[in-house]
C-alpha cells in the first residue's frame, strides 16, 4: 500500500506547531528529556514534534498548554492571548513574529489586543418605556 504525500500546507503548519512548542519549551524547561518525562512521552516523540516530522495529539496539546503555560491558541495558531505574561513577553522578545499585527488601515472594525479585527459595536434603539 502506498501513502499519498501530505500537502504542503500541511507540513507547513506542522512544523509551525513544532517550532512555536519548541520556542516555549526551550524557555520553560530547557531539557528536553526533563520535559518529555514531565509529558511521559519518549525524547524522540517530543523531538519529531519540535522538528515538524511529528503531529502531536490533541492530548500532547493540552498537556503541553498546561506545563509550558502557554495556551492551546498559543500551540495550534500562534496567538499570544492566555499566555502567561512573562513568558510571552519574552517569547516576543526572541521571535517578533509572534507579536500581534497592528490594525490595518481604513478597516472599519475595531482591533482587538491580538491584531485581529472585529466588527464595530452597533447600538441598539431604545425602547419607550
Amino acid at each position: 500500500m502506498s501513502r499519498t504525500a501530505r500537502p504542503s500546507s500541511v507540513s507547513e503548519i506542522q512544523a509551525a506547531i513544532g517550532e512555536r512548542i519548541l520556542w516555549a519549551r526551550e524557555l520553560v524547561e530547557p531539557n528536553r528529556s526533563a520535559m518529555a518525562r514531565a509529558m511521559r512521552v519518549d525524547r524522540t516523540t517530543l523531538q519529531k514534534i519540535e522538528d515538524g516530522s511529528r503531529a502531536p495529539s490533541v492530548f500532547n496539546v493540552l498537556d503541553l498548554a498546561e506545563k509550558l503555560r502557554v495556551s492551546t491558541d498559543y500551540i495550534l495558531r500562534g496567538s499570544m492571548q492566555g499566555v502567561d505574561g512573562e513568558l510571552a513577553a519574552m517569547l516576543v522578545a526572541r521571535h517578533p513574529e509572534l507579536a500581534p499585527l497592528p490594525p490595518r488601515g481604513g478597516t472599519s472594525g475595531t482591533a482587538t489586543h491580538d491584531g485581529t479585527s472585529r466588527a464595530p459595536r452597533i447600538p441598539r434603539p431604545r425602547q419607550a418605556g
